[in-house]
């Protein structure tokens, strides 16, 4: 059982890190705390969700959005806008398949974004992308999709 915990709490932490990496990396208007707590809150709960039975299960849910809010918003912190801007400018110029590096000197977190594939999506152009982040010495990867917001520009993650 202290096994099985541990291992979703590593999940978490790391679903968690890129959730924000993404979202964050792609809002503009919006501070990382904000995002990370809220985002951090859902997985915790939906990994909470998976332990257990009844009131037990309700408890786990309860305990996952607790620590899920609080490692979110210290995850979402340590955002920074740069590593937004940066993440804006390679959805902007990156043609599909070629990736675009960068690394914060502030958090020492190392970032790579590929773009896949541009598409409409309505009214706005989209992009489904692959993004890999070193922090700490630990790799972590993942695929997203971002679009860009009619009123300003930016790209957000959908």
């Amino acid at each position: 059982m202290a096994a099985s915990i541990s291992g979703i709490l590593r999940r978490l932490s790391v679903l968690l890190l890129l959730g924000l990496f993404l979202l964050g990396g792609c809002q503009t208007t919006s501070t990382g705390e904000g995002v990370g707590t809220g985002l951090g809150a859902l997985i915790g709960a939906g990994l909470g969700s998976q332990v257990g039975s009844g009131s037990g299960r309700t408890a786990a849910m309860l305990v996952g959005a607790g620590l899920g809010a609080w490692l979110g918003r210290e995850i979402g912190i340590r955002m920074t806008r740069g590593d937004q801007r940066a993440m804006n400018t390679a959805l902007d110029r990156t043609p599909d398949g070629a990736s675009e590096s960068w690394r914060n000197p502030q958090t020492g977190h190392e970032f790579t974004v590929t773009p896949q594939e541009t598409f409409p999506r309505g009214d706005q152009q989209c992009r489904h992308f692959e993004m890999e982040v070193l922090v700490d010495g630990e790799p972590r990867s993942t695929t997203g999709t971002a679009c860009r917001r009619p009123e300003d520009q930016a790209w957000t993650t959908v």
